[in-house]
């Protein structure tokens, strides 16, 4: 299946769309159908006492239609963009695809994941991130600043990339909601369950996964955490066969390389729920 990029998308920069959140993002989408005016979408998120939320509504609405969620057949109405690779995945894994198929300098979103990947931190300090973020990707046609980062973590963090502590504090490890769902979308489609060849197919298709890439590469250490866990609770088993050829590092693991993963049944725990499904996250500016 092809991915499809919308038509007449505006060209304002992704990370500057602030007054944009991944709950309304996600709930807005959700509720839009072929044909769907905007005057029924704002009626529905806006409370007449609020109109000032008038705004943010608008730049969400134009933000999935910038990210390939929508067309615009006309000023007035919107429509789902259908048949997009991985339509059947959860909204927030259907995000990180489209961010991923963006085009330069709209790759910049995405990109953000590699930079919090390449340098292998658990926690990263949002001051810290604006720093490396104008080091490593200062060649786009805008400057970083507080405001973009905090842009960048209302959208991820509830879609369960990252999380965040005390409105300061990136916590690097993807919810497990997130790995889970990931291997078994790999392992369903590929009817494979080389290690490896998972984390590339993620690396490809929604976000940066490794800290290093020569030789045999390693798994940033936020990631190796959420794995940790699964194999803590029993979820997933990693494998390092003696004669294996295709191998990954992951540092929570107990071997020093790991070739292939068994994936057992999802818990019915709130952690192996996406965060807006499990509970109401909010990250204030």
């Amino acid at each position: 299946m092809t991915y499809t990029h919308a038509s007449s998308k505006s060209e304002k920069d992704l990370i500057s769309y602030q007054s944009v959140r991944g709950a309304e993002t996600k709930a807005i989408y959700e509720t839009i159908r072929e044909g769907t005016s905007l005057s029924s979408i704002e009626k529905k998120f806006v409370k007449p006492t609020e109109t000032s939320n008038s705004k943010s509504v608008k730049d969400t609405i134009q933000f999935l239609h910038a990210t390939d969620f929508l067309e615009r057949p006309s000023e007035r109405t919107v429509e789902p963009l259908d048949g997009q690779p991985f339509g059947d995945l959860p909204f927030e894994l259907q995000l990180f695809h489209h961010l991923s198929q963006q085009e330069a300098p709209q790759d910049h979103f995405i990109e953000v994941a590699e930079v919090i990947a390449n340098q292998d931190q658990i926690t990263y300090d949002k001051d810290d991130l604006l720093e490396d973020l104008k080091r490593e990707l200062g060649s786009y046609p805008f400057d970083w600043n507080i405001e973009k980062v905090q842009m960048w973590y209302n959208m991820m963090a509830p879609m369960g990339l990252v999380s965040v502590r005390d409105n300061q504090e990136l916590l690097t490890s993807p919810s497990p909601a997130v790995v889970y769902d990931l291997l078994d979308a790999y392992r369903s489609r590929e009817n494979d369950h080389r290690l490896r060849s998972a984390f590339d197919w993620v690396e490809k298709n929604f976000f940066s996964c490794y800290a290093s890439r020569g030789g045999i590469p390693r798994v940033h250490r936020g990631l190796s955490d959420t794995l940790g866990t699964l194999v803590s609770d029993g979820v997933l088993d990693l494998e390092a066969p003696s004669d294996a050829t295709y191998e990954v590092k992951v540092s929570s693991a107990n071997a020093d390389k790991v070739s292939s993963f068994t994936l057992h049944e999802r818990p019915q725990r709130p952690a192996y729920r996406y965060p807006l499904d499990a509970h109401e996250i909010e990250v204030k500016a």
